[in-house]
Parts: C-alpha cells; structure tokens; sequence
C-alpha cells in the first residue's frame, strides 16, 4: 500500500481547505495510506475522514518554529508522494524535499490578481516549482497562466477541477413565496471576494430594483483568537454606512451549505479572482441559478442567460443589471435555469475521473 501526505496550511473554512480533505478520503477509499498535514494555528472546520491520520507541524512555535517543524518533518518522512495545496503550502515543503526523492504534486489554487506575492515569485518566477513532478491548477486559466511564465513546465501542468458531490449536493426547490427575492453568498468576508464593492452596489440596487430582495451572506466571522474578523467588522461598518441593513445579513459560516439551497432563489458569488469556485460548483449541482463574477472557470459552469448571469466585479453597474436582469425573471423561468445548472453539473463533476486523474499523477 503507497503512502500519500496531504499538507495544507489548515483545516479552516474555505475551498481548497475542503477539497483536501475530499481528496485524502477518496485516495483512502481507493486503498492508500493517508495522512494530512497542517501547520497553521487555527481550529478546524472540515474533519478528516476516521482512517486519515492527522498531524499538526508547528503549533505555538512562531514562524521560526512551524518553518524549522516542517523543515525536519519533510526531510524526515516516510512516504510515497506528497500532495500540497496553495503556493504557501507548496513553497514550504518544496524546500526540504530539494533534498529528498519523494513524488511532489504542487497544487494551484487562484489566479493570480494583481501583484504575484513572495511565495508566486519563488515558486514560478524564481524556478522553484521545477522541484515538482507535477503542477495541478485547479482551473485552466490558473494553468495558461503559469505556461505563458514558465513554457518550459508545459507537460507538468496538469488541471484537475475541483470535485462536487452530486449526491451531496441535490437538485433543490426554490421558496414558494416569490414576493421577497432571497440570495445567498457562501464565501469569506476577505477582499478577494469583493464584499466592499459588493455591499456599495447594494445601496444602489435597492433604489432601482422593482423587487424586494434579501442577500444572506454566510462566512467566517470570527478569527483564531476568537476575536471578530477585521474583514468582517469592515463589512458591517460598510453596511452601516450604505444604509443596507435591511437588504444584508451577515451569518456565521456554516460546514454544508446543500442543507440551506431549498431557501434561496438564487446563489451570488461576487469575487475579484477565484480557482475553481467551490462555491458556484456547489450551487449549480443543487440546480441553483448563479449570480457571479466572470472571472477565472466561472463560464465554464455559468452561461450567461441560461443558467446564470456573469458580471464584472469591477463594475457597480456591471453587477447592479445582472441582478435587475435575474429579478425580472419569472418562477417558472428561474425554475428552467436551475435545471440547466443541474444538467452543467452533472457532465462537469465525475468522482472516478477526479480521483482517476491524481491517481495517475501518482502511479506514473
């Protein structure tokens, strides 16, 4: 039996957090040995599966001490291949196993937007990804995105989108009564998700809409400390200062978000940049007419008119006519594009061809 080390920075709400821990279940149910390995000081939100072992490098150590912890982890260990996720995770370990032969598949989260940060520039501008055997963007804009930097990785960059449960995540209902329009976002209060500009919008398409609407945004509220999220807290002041506290709500994240779809008309995701959104991927298999930013994969499971509307979230009023153009819809209409979402979902997420495609990386 081959062992596989997944390593993270944590197990914290978030996208590639979930995808992790998908991916070391169904490698486990596939017979290898898994362990999964974090180092950030945060609690966990997603459990690992009964037979994963769990390992936290770094704990209360400082910055100092978690690198040196992952250092002589890695350096040390006993395993057949090392799966990273993030350019953080894949910078740090990528290091120690410049000394080991071990198999190392690098995954990329995000499209970079804006100015690469210190991990991008050491990882794809400073060469440091020709350590891994294999580059795995979760999207295929992230994936032309490192080619057109680094040609030379060309046959190592291979996509694998993120896995979706259909089973998980079933076609659902939308709410009887019409006369409120009810949206939801399940994402992060961090700026990369847009909520600023998203919540000035708000201001202005409450005095244009001809209909009641109500957005209930569902994040992570709180930080390590237990303390309020500064992003969190600069959301609130900013719907105060908008005067749209009565078209918002602000509520805690919650672990599966397929048991709130039958409460909602619609699901929006307004992000600056994104990887393979979870979030829209979660939405369109619950047969979910999708409000979202055209960025990254987006369109590859959102077609605008059809079962969802693409905006820019750039523009205010970019993002104000998408919302004008859904509200004008009928039930009947709405009902038709969640069932396109459901159709796009179903020829999108297929479990033995996600797990297949690492396995191959893997064995090969």
């Amino acid at each position: 039996m081959k062992k596989v080390i997944c390593v993270t920075e944590s197990l914290a709400g978030g996208g590639a957090e979930h995808q992790m821990v998908i991916l070391a279940d169904l490698l486990n149910q596939q017979g290898y040995e898994v362990e999964m390995v974090t180092f950030a000081d945060v609690p966990d939100h997603y459990s690992v599966p009964q037979n994963v072992k769990r390992t936290k490098l770094g704990i209360g150590k400082g910055l100092l001490g978690q690198t040196w912890d992952i250092f002589k982890f890695f350096i040390k260990v006993k395993t057949d291949c090392v799966i990273s996720y993030r350019q953080c995770s894949n910078a740090r370990v990528s290091i120690p196993l410049l000394f080991r032969r071990i198999k190392l598949i690098s995954g990329e989260r995000n499209t970079t937007y804006g100015k690469p940060d210190k991990f991008e520039k050491l990882l794809i501008n400073m060469g440091l990804y020709s350590r891994s055997n294999y580059i795995v963007p979760n999207s295929y804009t992230q994936g032309r995105y490192i080619e057109k930097i680094k040609p030379c990785w060309k046959d190592k960059i291979i996509p694998i989108i993120n896995y979706t449960d259909l089973n998980q995540f079933k076609p659902s209902t939308i709410p009887e009564d019409s006369s409120v329009m009810k949206i939801a976002v399940f994402s992060r209060f961090s700026s990369q998700k847009n909520p600023i500009r998203f919540i000035e919008m708000l201001n202005i398409l409450k005095k244009q809409a001809s209909t009641a609407f109500e957005i209930h945004w569902y994040g992570q509220q709180k930080g390590k400390n237990g303390e309020f999220d500064k992003d969190y807290l600069l959301c609130k002041q900013t719907i105060e200062d908008n005067c749209v506290s009565d078209v918002i709500k602000l509520l805690s994240a919650v672990p599966d978000p397929s048991v709130l779809m039958n409460d909602y008309h619609a699901i929006c995701l307004p992000s600056l940049f994104e990887g393979f959104s979870n979030s829209v991927a979660e939405a369109i298999c619950s047969g979910k007419v999708m409000l979202c930013s055209d960025v990254s994969d987006n369109s590859l499971m959102v077609e605008d008119g059809v079962n969802g509307f693409l905006f820019d979230p750039t523009s205010i009023d970019s993002m104000v006519s998408c919302f004008k153009k859904f509200f004008s819809k009928s039930r009947e209409s709405i009902i038709k594009m969640g069932m396109h979402s459901r159709m796009k979902a179903e020829k999108l997420f297929d479990k033995d061809n996600f797990i297949n495609a690492y396995i191959k990386l893997i064995e090969f």
